[in-house]
């Protein structure tokens, strides 16, 4: 099972702050097939390399199969 509680992540340079993502929390049970769709420039990459392991979040937690490995 995967479960994300209020994952944020944000990528700062000097000058600018950019929130890829804003406190999105999601459940996906065993079996489950899940789409993610919307707009260019909304967050689906960035959603995508957390679940995946390929980034860590700014914040929140990160549950796969009940382990946190959000850090």
């Amino acid at each position: 099972m995967i479960q994300l509680q209020d994952i944020t992540k944000i990528f700062r340079t000097e000058e600018v702050e950019t929130w890829a993502l804003n406190e999105v929390s999601i459940e996906i049970s065993d079996g489950e097939f899940v789409a993610v769709m919307g707009p260019s420039g909304c967050g689906k990459t960035t959603l995508l390399n957390i679940l995946g392991l390929l980034d860590n979040p700014t914040g929140g937690s990160y549950f796969l199969n009940g382990t946190d490995v959000s850090k």
